[in-house]
């Protein structure tokens, strides 16, 4: 199937017009939130009725947070930080002891499929994705993961569980999120997790420039393993280095540290 997005899937199941997605997408511009929340505060779409759409668009089930029991050895396989960067909630364990157990995993972009393959990834896992709205997912990340109340977190969360009414001024520490498309500028640095290349490359310029400087130290180094018999096994030290690079180039793939994060951290740059 062809990786689609939320706004195609909509016009496709007539649940929105082309001229109701385009003002959506502008309006996301302005407000930098993902796309169905956007629909949702223009009255466009209920919470309810986008993820029932999705979910007959993609063939799969939807979950409602407020009536499952959630299973804890689920919430303790993921962090808090990636569960609100992707907007998902990791509620139960299929199949459990077996070898063929999933993750059952619910969100509201069902067409996230980088976060389902860092989920597999990173649990070893299959991922069993359900749709559930924003409110409800939201509720639940701050009910599990932050041991906010019920009531608090529904009342904290940007659109209501209970009428899903919508909060259109955003949590002030809430990273700025958008759902099934990107909006990259030079005032609008990449949304986290986003794969970021530019600075992949950088990171290997800078492995160049490390491995060229200590090569310009080898001939010492040379002399003394010789002088002590040494030189037989790879340096210790070499072989943490070339971990390490390979781990930062990794985390810039995944979009899990940006340039000013690396510098800081390996030059002690502000």
């Amino acid at each position: 199937m062809s990786r689609k997005r939320i706004g195609e899937l909509l016009v496709e199941r007539r649940a929105i017009t082309q001229a109701q997605l385009e003002a959506g997408l502008q309006a996301q511009k302005r407000t930098r939130q993902r796309l169905g929340v956007t629909l949702i505060q223009q009255g466009v779409i209920s919470e309810v009725q986008l993820a029932q759409v999705l979910g007959q668009s993609l063939g799969l089930a939807t979950v409602d947070l407020t009536q499952v029991q959630v299973d804890w050895s689920a919430v303790h396989m993921l962090r808090a930080r990636f569960c609100e960067s992707h907007e998902l909630f990791p509620f139960a364990i299929e199949g459990k002891g077996t070898p063929n157990k999933k993750l059952m995993v619910a969100l509201s972009d069902p067409l996230n499929h980088n976060a389902m393959e860092e989920i597999e990834f990173t649990t070893g896992l299959k991922v069993a994705p359900y749709v559930s709205t924003h409110s409800q997912i939201r509720a639940a990340v701050l009910r599990y993961y932050h041991k906010v109340s019920d009531t608090e977190a529904a009342a904290r969360a940007p659109v209501s569980v209970a009428t899903g009414s919508v909060r259109l001024a955003p949590e002030p520490d809430e990273p700025p999120m958008v759902m099934g498309e990107e909006i990259i500028s030079a005032s609008n640095p990449l949304p986290p997790g986003t794969p970021d290349p530019a600075l992949e490359k950088f990171i290997a310029e800078r492995q160049s420039q490390a491995k060229a400087r200590k090569k310009s130290g080898a001939g010492v180094a040379k002399d003394l393993d010789f002088l002590f018999g040494g030189g037989g096994e790879e340096d210790p030290v070499e072989k943490l280095e070339r971990r390490f690079w390979a781990l930062m180039r990794i985390m810039a793939r995944k979009g899990l540290i940006t340039r000013e994060e690396f510098l800081k951290e390996v030059d002690g740059e502000e």
